[in-house]
C-alpha cells in the first residue's frame, strides 16, 4: 500500500485541528489569553436569546470602544437569562481588546454619541432600538466594527 504524500498528511492534520478546535467550548478561565473574536463568541453565548418575563428584567451594557470615544453601542441582555457579573467581565475585556484593535489598526469612527436604547420585550425576549446590540446580532455588530 502506497503511503500518503506529505501534502495529504498535512491536509488531514489541518482538517483534524480545525475540526477539533471549532468543537471546543471556549472558557472564561483564561480570559486574558482569548482573542476579541473568542470573547465576542462568549458574549453571544452568555446573552443567548435574552428571554425575560417582563421588560424590567432587560438590561444594557456599553460595548465597544470607538476611536473618537464612547461605546459603539449597548449590549441588550436579560438578567433572567444571563449571569450579569460574568457578562460584565466579558464586556469589559471585549472593550479593552476593541480599544487596542482600533489603535493598532488606525481605525477612525464617526464621533456621534451612542445613546442607550429604549428596551422592549418582543416575543418574550429583550430587545432595544437605536444603538442596541440585540440578541442574535452580537457577532454581526462585532464583525461590522472590525
Amino acid at each position: 500500500m502506497k503511503s500518503l504524500s506529505i501534502f495529504a498528511k498535512y491536509f488531514i492534520l489541518t482538517v483534524f485541528l480545525i475540526f477539533s478546535t471549532s468543537c471546543e467550548e471556549i472558557s472564561t478561565d483564561n480570559l486574558e489569553e482569548l482573542s476579541i473574536d473568542e470573547v465576542a463568541q462568549l458574549i453571544d453565548q452568555e446573552v443567548g436569546n435574552a428571554n425575560a418575563e417582563t421588560v424590567s428584567s432587560c438590561r444594557v451594557l456599553a460595548i465597544g470602544a470607538k476611536p473618537c470615544g464612547g461605546p459603539w453601542g449597548y449590549l441588550v441582555y436579560s438578567e433572567e437569562d444571563s449571569d450579569p457579573e460574568k457578562l460584565e467581565l466579558l464586556v469589559e475585556r471585549y472593550n479593552e481588546l476593541d480599544e487596542i484593535r482600533m489603535k493598532e489598526n488606525g481605525y477612525g469612527s464617526t464621533c456621534d454619541y451612542a445613546t442607550e436604547p429604549t428596551l422592549l420585550l418582543k416575543n418574550g425576549s429583550c430587545h432595544g432600538e437605536g444603538y442596541a446590540w440585540n440578541p442574535g446580532d452580537i457577532i454581526e455588530h462585532h464583525n461590522r466594527n472590525k
